[in-house]
C-alpha cells in the first residue's frame, strides 16, 4: 500500500515545534527566551527537551498563543515543568566514563541491578545540581520524575512504558530533597540502558547509540488526603482512536478512554479500569451485568505515601475519603450496585464506577472536556493521539470545580497496525471469508501459505482426523510462515 501525501505530512507539526537549544548558561544561571518557553516551564541545559516534553509544550504554546482545543478550556490545566535537556546527560556519561562502560557490554546482558548502581553512584554535573538546589529550595510539593528520551514518543515509536518515572513525596532538608531527585534523575538516566528499553530498540531496529535522555520533572497533581495520602481523586489515560470498539454503535474514531481512582499508573497495562467511550460513556464493554461490572471494577490504587516517599498501593475500602461518593457506586451486602448516599449501608462497598462522573457530568464537564480534547489534539498533532491526564478535586467545592490536567500529549505510533484500515470492496465470490466485529488491526509479515478448514463441511465427530492432517501439513511447512484458520 503506497503511502499517501496526508500520511506522510501527518508527523510535521508537532516536530517543527522548535523547543529546544534556545537557552544560555551565564554567572551561574540560566537564561531564557521567555517569548519562546510557556511560563510554567523552566530550562536546565542548551541541549534538546526529548518527545515527552516537546509533545506537551507543544500544546501548552498552541494555548499560550491564543488556540483553542475545547469548548472547556477554562478546566483545562498543565502542571509547572522542569526541563533537563539531552546535553546534561551527555556531560553526565562522558564525565564518568559511562558511554565506555555502556558500551563494553552492549553486546552481554548487562546485569539491570549493577548497571543502575554504576550510573546512580556516579557523580552529577555540578552547575546543574546547582540549579536544582535552587529549584527545591523553593518547590516544596510532590514532584514526579519522567523520562524524555529524543527517540520517545516519536510518531513510529511511542516506547510507551519503556522508561522510567519516579514519584517523590518532596519532604525533608534541602539537601535530602535534592539527594532524592538527583537519585531519581539517575535511575531514569539508567533505564536508557535497561533490558526493557535495549529489547525494544533490537526489536525495532534502533541503535542506542543515538538515544539520549532528557528529563521531564513536573508537580504531581493531587490533595492530601487522610493517612498521609497524596493523590489526584481520578487519573487517567485517553486515545483518539479505538481499536477495540465493543458495540456496533461505536466506531474506532470515537475514541476510548480509563479511569481509575489514584494516580495513573493503573489506568494502564491490563490492570482493572473503567473503560468507556467519549462519544457513549454508559455503553459498557461488560453489558449491563452487575456481577460483571463489579468482578471487573478497580480494586488496588496507587497513592504517594508521604511517610514512605514512595509510591505505594492500597485498597479501595481503605481509603476513607469521603470524596469516593463523587465517583464510586454503592455494593451493598447483597451485591446490587446503587447510587451512593451520605453513608455506606452495613455491609457495603464502594466500587469506582465513575458513573455519574462521566455520563451526569453533574460536577464537571469532564466528558465534553475530554472530547473535544481528543478531537482537538488529533487536529493539532495531525495524526491519531493518546493522553495522560488526571483530575484534581477541590478540598471545598467553593474553591471552585475539579480540573482537568493534561500530563502527556503524544502521537500514536505510526506503524500500520495503528491505523485505521479502509478495506475495498471485492465480490462475495473472491472472499474466503469476512466478518463486521474484527477487534484491532495486526500486521504480520513473511506469511507464504494459508491453511483453511472450512467450517461448512467441519463435522467434530471428525476432529481428531482433521488435526492429523494439519499435523503433516505443519511438518511439510516447517521453517515457512503460514496462517490457519479455522472452527474453533
Amino acid at each position: 500500500m503506497k503511502e499517501t501525501p496526508q500520511a506522510k505530512k501527518t508527523a510535521q507539526p508537532w516536530k517543527r515545534s522548535r523547543f529546544f537549544r534556545f537557552g544560555r548558561y551565564s554567572n551561574g544561571e540560566y537564561h531564557f527566551a521567555s517569548a519562546s518557553i510557556p511560563k510554567n516551564v523552566r530550562l536546565i541545559g542548551n541541549g534538546e527537551i526529548g518527545g515527552k516534553a516537546r509533545g506537551l509544550l507543544f500544546v501548552i504554546d498552541h494555548l499560550d498563543k491564543g488556540g483553542h482545543l475545547t469548548a472547556h478550556d477554562e478546566l483545562l490545566r498543565f502542571p509547572d515543568s522542569l526541563v533537563i535537556t539531552t546535553d546534561v546527560f551527555d556531560e553526565f556519561m562522558a564525565a564518568n566514563n559511562l558511554n565506555a562502560y555502556v558500551l563494553a557490554r552492549c553486546n552481554e546482558k548487562l546485569d539491570p541491578d549493577e548497571l543502575e548502581e554504576r550510573i546512580v553512584s556516579a557523580a552529577f554535573p555540578q552547575a546543574a545540581r546547582e540549579i536544582l538546589a535552587r529549584f527545591v529550595a523553593r518547590e516544596h510539593r510532590p514532584l514526579v520524575v519522567r523520562s524524555s528520551s529524543l527517540m520517545e514518543d516519536s510518531p513510529d515509536h511511542s516506547f510507551a512504558g519503556i522508561y522510567l518515572s519516579d514519584f517523590l513525596a518532596n519532604t525533608g532538608s534541602v539537601e535530602e530533597r535534592l539527594e532524592s531527585l538527583i537519585t531519581a534523575i539517575k535511575r531514569v538516566y539508567a533505564s536508557t540502558f535497561g533490558q526493557n528499553a535495549r529489547a525494544y530498540r533490537k526489536r525495532h531496529g534502533l541503535a542506542w547509540r543515538e538515544e539520549k535522555m532528557a528529563i521531564l520533572i513536573q508537580n504531581m497533581i493531587g490533595q492530601h488526603y487522610a493517612q498521609d495520602l497524596f493523590y489526584p481523586l481520578i487519573g487517567g489515560v485517553a486515545f483518539s482512536l479505538n481499536f477495540y470498539p465493543w458495540s456496533d454503535r461505536l466506531r474506532s474514531e470515537d475514541g476510548v478512554a480509563r479511569l481509575v481512582v489514584g494516580v495513573g499508573t493503573r489506568a494502564v497495562g491490563r490492570e482493572y479500569a473503567r473503560v468507556f467511550s467519549p462519544k457513549l460513556p454508559g455503553l459498557r464493554p461488560e453489558g449491563s451485568d452487575e456481577r460483571a461490572i463489579i468482578q471487573y471494577s478497580q480494586e488496588t490504587v496507587d497513592v504517594l505515601d508521604m511517610n514512605k516517599k514512595c509510591l505505594s498501593q492500597t485498597r479501595l475500602p481503605l481509603l476513607h475519603n469521603p470524596l469516593l461518593r463523587e465517583v464510586c457506586s454503592v455494593v451493598d451486602a447483597e451485591g446490587v450496585l446503587s447510587e451512593p448516599v451520605s453513608a455506606l449501608p452495613p455491609g457495603g462497598r464502594y466500587i469506582a464506577s465513575f458513573d455519574r462522573f462521566i455520563s451526569r457530568n453533574n460536577i464537571m464537564l469532564f466528558t465534553p472536556l475530554l472530547r473535544d480534547l481528543l478531537a482537538g489534539l488529533q487536529g493539532l498533532f495531525e495524526r491519531p493521539i493518546d493522553i495522560e491526564f488526571a483530575v484534581n478535586f477541590p478540598t471545598s467545592k467553593e474553591d471552585g470545580p475539579p480540573l482537568f490536567y493534561l500530563l502527556q500529549a503524544r502521537p500514536l505510533g505510526g506503524r500500520s497496525q495503528h491505523r485505521v484500515i479502509h478495506l475495498p470492496s471485492a465480490p462475495r465470490q473472491e472472499m474466503l471469508l469476512s466478518s463486521q466485529r474484527v477487534l484491532g488491526n495486526g500486521e504480520r509479515k513473511r506469511i507464504h501459505d494459508l491453511i483453511f478448514v472450512d467450517p461448512a463441511t467441519y463435522r467434530w465427530e471428525g476432529a481428531h482426523g482433521i488435526a492429523r492432517q494439519v499435523g503433516k501439513i505443519d511438518e511439510e511447512l516447517s521453517g515457512r510462515e503460514y496462517i490457519l484458520i479455522g472452527p474453533g
